[in-house]
């Protein structure tokens, strides 16, 4: 088919469109693309706190190299009530280096402690040493946008606030200054292009992206630049299409049972993320075996039938019926 749209990383292909389209309608009704809309898109603009600001600050830099979807231990971590990294709780820390390193040791699963714990430390000192008034400035001048229906010129500013954020905070990139600013609710074309919809990509469109091209602020708009190409053809927002793309995962069964194409394959991930663990050997309550399963979200371990493995959903989290003895 003939080409839209020209960009650096080439022609925006009406097939691409298509595709584009087919990942935003199947995540139609799922939960975390609704919530992207309502947030980011449809819902009532967000308030300027510096609470909010530096629990997203320091989510950013949690989830930076290692896995952050529900149910993970860095999930686990943000998700605690109060926050034990929280505003008030480096304010009143005598060491924040020693508070964040503790605190996540202690809860255990999530990695680079000692590196987290200084990159905290740094961007408190740099907030309090100026950043917080641009901080402030830059957030106001997004809410504008964020007060009224989408444009696509609308992405120049965004691109200036990532660009602010990237220099302003250590242990950012061009991912996580994007994804700062779409985590508190304010942007809508510059998402931060992570391993998951990198993956999505690769998968379904002509052209390819890979993770070393996007470490470079250069590297980084050229891929930003192809996307919101793309989703200005599909008539799209960035931040729905980011939504879709990045569930991907999660409505794939795991490269093991792809190849053997089987639900009682162990490794098989079911569409409610159930994981297959093994066969336990042990007869069920139908014609095959009892196989333990685990919910890749909360880590719940329980029996199932093997004919069940397709549509069980998580006892403990998901409203799931009760296991089977193992």
């Amino acid at each position: 088919m003939m080409a839209t749209t020209a960009t650096a990383l080439g022609p925006i292909r009406q097939e691409d469109v298509v595709r584009v389209h087919e990942a935003v309608d199947a995540a139609a009704a799922d939960a975390f693309r609704l919530e992207r809309q309502e947030f980011n898109a449809d819902g009532p603009p967000p308030i300027f706190s510096r609470e909010q600001f530096w629990y997203v600050l320091v989510g950013c830099l949690l989830t930076t190299q290692q896995r952050s979807t529900r149910g993970s231990a860095v999930d686990r971590f943000l998700s605690l009530d109060p926050f034990p990294l929280s505003f008030t709780a480096c304010e009143q820390a005598t060491n924040i280096e020693e508070l964040v390193e503790r605190e996540i040791k202690k809860f255990g699963g999530i990695r680079r402690g000692p590196t987290i714990g200084r990159e905290v430390a740094a961007n408190w000192q740099r907030l309090k040493t100026g950043e917080w008034a641009n901080a402030e400035v830059t957030f106001k001048l997004l809410l504008q946008q964020r007060r009224r229906a989408p444009i696509p010129e609308d992405k120049n500013a965004e691109r200036v606030a990532a660009t602010w954020a990237d220099a302003a905070f250590v242990g950012f990139g061009p991912k996580q200054a994007r994804n700062l600013w779409q985590w508190l609710g304010l942007t809508r074309y510059e998402t931060p292009l992570d391993s998951r919809v990198l993956r999505w990509i690769n998968a379904n469109l002509s052209v390819s992206m890979s993770a070393s091209q996007l470490l470079n602020s250069t590297g980084y708009e050229t891929a930003m630049d192809y996307v919101q190409a793309l989703c200005k053809a599909a008539d799209v927002l960035p931040c729905i299409f980011d939504a879709a793309a990045f569930q991907y995962d999660d409505n794939q069964p795991s490269r093991t049972a792809r190849k053997n194409k089987s639900t009682m394959v162990p490794g098989f991930v079911n569409v409610h993320g159930q994981v297959v663990i093994r066969n336990t050997g042990a007869p069920g309550t139908d014609h095959l075996q009892i196989y333990q399963l685990g919910c890749s979200r909360c880590g719940c371990v329980y029996g199932a039938n093997g004919t069940d493995i397709h549509e069980r959903r998580c006892p403990k989290c998901d409203g799931g019926k009760p296991g089977l003895r193992m």
